[in-house]
C-alpha cells in the first residue's frame, strides 16, 4: 500500500513493470512533470532529471539525496518504510551565473579562421542531433584538462579535424561559417556522477532517435567516458529510458591522447564493443608515459632489454634508484639531468610508469633521453592537450 503526504500526487507506482517504489512529486508540478515524461527526448537535462527519478525508482540506491541536474535543483526523502519516494524539490535555477568553469553543452563555431566558442556563449540544454556535416553525422566532443572551456573549444576543433577530417575537402567542408560541434565541458571533474549520468543520457538520447555521432574523446575525458559505457553496459533494462535499444552503431568514436583507468587500446575497443558503438582509432601520445598504459608499455620495450645497472651512476645522482616513483621523483631526475655533467645523452633515460630508470651502458636507448623534454612537457605541461602527430 502506498504512503500518501497532503500535496503531492504520484507519478511512478511499484505496480508498474521494473519499479520497486512508489514515486511522489508536489502536486503543483505534476503537470510540469508529465510535460518532462512526455519530451525529454533531446533535453539531456530533462533525462538525466527523469533518470535519477526512475532509478530511485527501481531501487538504485545510490542517488544523491541532494543534487544539481542541469538547470533542476533536485532533492527527495524516503518513507519510514523505505517503500515511497517524495520528491521534495523540483526548481529551475534561474539565476545560474555562467563562467570559464561552468560545466555543461557548448557549441564552438567556426569563425573564418579557427574554432571558437563565441563571446559570452552560455550552455545548451541539448545537442543538435540534426546539425551534421561529418559525413552526415552530429560532431560531439569531451575535452580532457584544459584551464577553462575557450582553450578546450579550439584545441577540440583541431583534434576533430585531424581524426575525422582527412583530406583537403573534408577539411573545406568542415570549415564553413557557422558550422560548430558539441563539446561537453566537465570542468575538469573527470569523475563526477552527475557529468558520468549526463553522458549516458547524452549517448542514449542519439541512440533513441538512431542519430549518426561522431565523437571525439581526448585526455582524462577518455576515463569519463568508459565510465558511462560501463553504466550503460551494467544496465541495459531498467526502464523505457535506460533499456538498451538499437541505434547505438550508428555512433563512432575516436580516442585522441587518452588518460585515464581503463583507457588502453584494447580496453577502450572492447567497451566500445560490447555497448553496440564503432571504434574507429585511437591517437597516442607516446611521451604520455605516467598516464597513458600504451606510452607507457612502449617506453619500457628497450628498457627490459638495456644493460647496466638501473640507478644513476657517479656523483650524488647515484643516490636516485629506480625504485623511485611519481611525478615528483620524475621532476627530481630533470633538475639532477640538468644539473649534472656526468649525464649525457649517452645516458640511457626512460620514464615508465613513475619509475625512473637509467642505464649507464645501453646506448641502443641514448635517443629516450632527448625524448624526455616531450614526456616532461606531457606530464606536467599542456603537451597532452595537443594532437600527437
Amino acid at each position: 500500500m502506498s504512503a500518501t503526504k497532503v500535496g503531492y500526487a504520484q507519478i511512478f507506482s511499484s505496480h508498474e513493470a521494473g519499479v520497486a517504489h512508489n514515486v511522489h512529486i508536489p502536486e503543483s508540478q505534476k503537470a510540469a512533470w508529465e510535460s518532462i515524461k512526455n519530451s525529454h527526448v533531446g533535453n539531456y537535462y530533462e533525462t538525466s532529471l527523469l533518470r535519477a527519478v526512475l532509478r530511485l525508482a527501481v531501487g538504485d540506491k545510490t542517488v544523491a539525496p541532494q543534487a544539481n541536474i542541469g538547470e533542476f535543483n533536485f532533492s527527495y526523502t524516503t518513507s519510514p518504510d523505505r517503500k515511497d519516494i517524495f520528491i521534495n524539490v523540483i526548481s529551475i535555477k534561474s539565476d545560474v551565473h555562467i563562467s570559464a568553469k561552468t560545466p555543461g553543452i557548448y557549441k564552438p563555431e567556426w569563425d573564418g579562421r579557427e574554432w571558437t566558442l563565441p563571446d559570452g556563449a552560455g550552455p545548451v540544454k541539448s545537442m543538435d542531433l540534426d546539425h551534421a556535416w561529418s559525413n552526415n553525422a552530429h560532431v560531439a566532443t569531451i575535452p580532457g584538462k584544459f584551464d577553462n572551456k575557450e582553450d578546450a573549444s579550439s584545441m577540440m576543433g583541431v583534434h576533430i579535424e585531424k581524426a575525422y577530417q582527412k583530406g583537403s575537402n573534408a577539411l573545406s567542408e568542415a570549415r564553413q561559417q557557422g558550422n560548430y560541434f558539441s563539446l561537453f565541458w566537465l570542468n575538469n571533474e573527470f569523475t563526477s556522477k552527475e557529468h558520468i549520468q549526463s553522458l549516458v543520457s547524452m549517448i542514449q538520447q542519439a541512440q533513441k532517435q538512431s542519430k549518426n555521432m561522431k565523437w571525439l574523446i581526448h585526455g582524462e575525458g577518455c576515463g569519463t567516458f568508459v565510465q558511462a559505457l560501463r553504466f550503460i553496459k551494467a544496465n541495459p533494462v531498467a526502464s523505457d529510458i535506460i533499456t538498451a535499444q538499437k541505434g547505438m552503431a550508428n555512433q563512432d568514436v575516436f580516442f585522441s591522447n587518452p588518460r585515464g583507468r581503463h583507457t588502453s587500446k584494447k580496453d577502450l575497443e572492447a567497451i566500445c564493443k560490447s555497448v553496440g558503438m564503432v571504434f574507429i582509432d585511437i591517437n597516442i601520445n607516446k611521451n604520455d608515459v605516467l598516464y597513458n598504459a600504451d606510452a607507457r608499455k612502449d617506453a619500457l620495450k628497450p628498457v627490459k632489454s638495456a644493460a647496466g645497472k638501473l640507478l644513476f651512476t657517479g656523483g650524488g645522482a647515484s643516490t636516485f634508484l629506480a625504485s623511485e616513483y611519481g611525478p615528483e621523483s620524475v621532476q627530481r631526475l630533470w633538475s639532477m639531468i640538468t644539473s649534472s655533467p656526468e649525464l649525457t645523452v649517452g645516458t640511457a633515460v626512460a620514464v615508465a610508469g613513475g619509475v625512473v630508470v637509467v642505464a649507464g651502458h645501453a646506448a641502443n636507448i641514448s635517443s629516450m633521453a632527448r625524448n624526455l623534454k616531450g614526456a616532461m612537457s606531457s606530464t606536467f605541461g599542456s603537451g597532452n592537450q595537443n594532437w600527437a602527430s
